[in-house]
This record gives C-alpha cells, sequence and structure tokens, in this order.
C-alpha cells in the first residue's frame, strides 16, 4: 500500500509541475527578452512565498499527521486559513512589483499578483489529500489544472497572445483546481482558526518556515541583486537554464511529499533505511540520466523551448548539471532529519546553504559572468550536503521523539 501511495505521489507531483514548466516556457516564448528578466523576477517572488507556505503549512501536516492520516474537517480548514495568511504578503510583494516596474511591466505583475492566492490554496489541498492517504485526489486537482491550463496557454501563443493573457489562463487553470479541490475536502479557509493551528503546531511549523526564509530569501535576494551585475537579461538566462532542469524539481519535490510521509510510518522499523537507500538510487539515476540529455541538446530544441533565451542560457547547463547532482544527498538528507525530527541539523545545513547562496554567486558574478554567478550556485548545494553528511556520520543526530508526539492536535 504504502508503494502505491508513493507511485501515486510522484504522479502528482509531476503533473503538478507540468502546469508550472509549461508556463514559464510559453512565457519564454512569447515574450522578449526584456519581458522574460521581468516574468523571472515576478515568478520568483511567487515561488518564495509557495516554499514558505509548503514549509509552514505543508511540511508541518507531513510530520505531524502523516503517521495516523486523521485530518478533521476543523483541522483541514484551519490549514487552508494559514495559507490565507501567507498569500497576503505574497500579494502585497507583487503589487509593490507592478509599481516599482514601471507602466510597460505593470500589468504582468498585477496579473501574477491575482492569481497567487489561487495558486497557494491549490498547493495547499494537495498537501492534505497526500496526509490523508489519499494522493490519487491530489492527483485529479492536479491534473484538471495541467490540462485546462495547458490548453488554453497554448492556444492564446499560437494565436500571437501576449504574455499577461497567457498567465491569466495559468491562474484561471489554479481557480479550477482549487474549486473542485475544496469540494472534494469538504472545506472552506478558516482564518482565526489558522492562527491558532500555527500556534500549536509552532515547534514544527515555525522551524520550518525559518529555514525556508533564510535558505529562499538569500536565494530571492541574490537574484535581485544580480540584475546590477548581470542585468535582466542575465537573471532571465539563470531562471532559463535553471528551466532545462526543472522535470527534476519535480523529483526532489516527491521526495517530500512522497518518501517523509512513508519514512514516519516506518520510522523504528527495517523499511526505514531501505525506502531511504531506494530513494537515493532512484534519485541519483535520474538526475545522472535528465543532465547528460540537456548537456547534448540541440540548439533546435532549445530555442523551441527558451525562444530568443536559449542563446545566454545554453552555457550555464554544465554548472547547473552539477549543481542538480549535488542536490541528491542534500534532499535526501533533508528528507532524513525531517522524519527522525533532527531538527537542529536540519537547521544546520539549511543555514549554510542559505549564508552561501547568499555571498558566492553575487561574489563570482562581479565580473559580469552569469556562468560563474551558476557555479556558485552549484558550490554552495555541494558545500551543504557535505556539511549534513558530515553532521551525520558524526553521531549527532538526536534521538526521534516519541510517535505520541506525532498524534495531530486538533
Amino acid at each position: 500500500m504504502g508503494g502505491f501511495r508513493r507511485l501515486v505521489t510522484f504522479a502528482d507531483q509531476g503533473v503538478s509541475s507540468i502546469s508550472n514548466f509549461v508556463a514559464v516556457a510559453v512565457a519564454a516564448n512569447v515574450a522578449s527578452v526584456p519581458e522574460f528578466g521581468q516574468f523571472s523576477l515576478a515568478y520568483a517572488g511567487l515561488l518564495l512565498f509557495l516554499g514558505g507556505q509548503r514549509a509552514l503549512v505543508g511540511e508541518t501536516l507531513l510530520v505531524r499527521y502523516s503517521q495516523t492520516g486523521r485530518l478533521t474537517r476543523e483541522v483541514a480548514a484551519a490549514s487552508l486559513g494559514a495559507t490565507l495568511l501567507v498569500a497576503v504578503p505574497t500579494v502585497m510583494l507583487l503589487l509593490a512589483g507592478a509599481v516599482l516596474s514601471g507602466p510597460e511591466n505593470s500589468l504582468l505583475w498585477l496579473v501574477m499578483a491575482a492569481v497567487s492566492p489561487f495558486v497557494l490554496l491549490q498547493d495547499s489541498i494537495r498537501y492534505l489529500f497526500i496526509c490523508q492517504g489519499r494522493p490519487a485526489l491530489a492527483l485529479l486537482i492536479d491534473g484538471l489544472w495541467a490540462v485546462g491550463s495547458i490548453s488554453a496557454m497554448l492556444l492564446v501563443a499560437r494565436s500571437g497572445g501576449e504574455l499577461w493573457v497567457v498567465l491569466s489562463w495559468w491562474g484561471a487553470g489554479a481557480a479550477a483546481a482549487l474549486a473542485a479541490g475544496l469540494i472534494l475536502a469538504r472545506s472552506v479557509p478558516a482564518v482565526p482558526a489558522g492562527v491558532r493551528w500555527l500556534l500549536i503546531n509552532k515547534d514544527f511549523a515555525f522551524r520550518y518556515v525559518a529555514e525556508f526564509a533564510a535558505l529562499n530569501a538569500s536565494t530571492f535576494a541574490v537574484l535581485y541583486f544580480l540584475v546590477f551585475p548581470l542585468g535582466a537579461a542575465g537573471v532571465g538566462a539563470l531562471r532559463a537554464a535553471q528551466l532545462l532542469f526543472s522535470p527534476l524539481n519535480t523529483v526532489f519535490g516527491a521526495i517530500k511529499t512522497a518518501v517523509i510521509p512513508e519514512l514516519v510510518r516506518t520510522r523504528g522499523t527495517g523499511a526505514f533505511r531501505s525506502r531511504l537507500l531506494e530513494t537515493f538510487v532512484l534519485v541519483l539515476v535520474l538526475c545522472v540520466g535528465w543532465g547528460a540529455a540537456v548537456l547534448m541538446l540541440p540548439a533546435s530544441a532549445g530555442e523551441f523551448v527558451l525562444g530568443e533565451t536559449w542563446r545566454n542560457a545554453s552555457e550555464l547547463r554544465w554548472p547547473y548539471a552539477v549543481q542538480y547532482l549535488a542536490m541528491v544527498p542534500y534532499t535526501v538528507l533533508l528528507a532524513y532529519f525531517r522524519a527522525v525530527q533532527a531538527n537542529r541539523l536540519s537547521t544546520l545545513m539549511r543555514g549554510v546553504l542559505a549564508a552561501l547562496t547568499l555571498v558566492l554567486p553575487l561574489a563570482l558574478a562581479l565580473g559580469g559572468s552569469a556562468a560563474a554567478s551558476a557555479w556558485g550556485f552549484t558550490g554552495a548545494v555541494a558545500v551543504a550536503a557535505v556539511c549534513g553528511l558530515v553532521a551525520v556520520r558524526a553521531g549527532r543526530t538526536r534521538p526521534a521523539r516519541p510517535a505520541a508526539a506525532l498524534e495531530p492536535v486538533d
């Protein structure tokens, strides 16, 4: 049963990423290079808060509630209410971008601000279903989003539509999937209950979001700082090169959603170590295979996916290929720390990555080289993974808390 759940959750993670991948790929094709740079900045802001919501709400659900899968309607409504709290600063940031970007780019930022609450809430419902051991429902609503939005975006792009129209249809797909998810979950967001739920689970939720904030705020900040030495086109090239490897982000995301719940359920049994080893081998093989495919990608295919941005992004493939290899031990270690509740070690590893991500790419980019900056991101991941491995081998992992501590708190 656990194997089937993991398989369906991996499939759901793949479908969830398809609409995001297509949105960025279509954006790269319909936008000019400067427009794509603006979109990259707005999309990075949305991803920052989406990841924060996953850390604050999603990971807390997986670690504390997966063992039993018992989620009352009240808990479901409270977790969705907590997600709405995250949506508020998300909208404010994107609206600020609309003001600061100038009249020629403001509409793009306004559309991203309008669709962001739907994207965040739809993702939160996915976590609810996965935590309940019902990943098929998560797959259903993500499939609805992917089919609806991809069809509309491609039609708009083929008819010569503008970038903001493409993004509007992406958001409309998220809204439709959200409506279906709310009906299936038989729940609606409850903001006051969300505040109480966060306070009850603050020992996990606040630590997880602090880890994420430190790491991703540094990534977010360095992207904006990189505009000065590299220009918006240089930042767009970094984002475009990352897009070529984005299917692997699906795999890493699935480690959290599919593997952590199973590790929590099998902790203390012989299956625990087997799950970790299987995950490491599978993800390593996928990273090697996909990285080789991207490195051998012909220019015609690259231009088809990225449009004009391919010319600047193609030289960045090697540093990103090595970076994603380094992400394998890093992500598996993070899943291990979550499952055994070694929170101190996860904070240490992610703190190292946050500090180096802020320093290395910017320092190496001062000469105006996007490739050097990309190697800086790679070095940060590699050093953080080594720190995590050293911590484990030094035997500093704290004993797991009693299983009773994982029982859901309503």
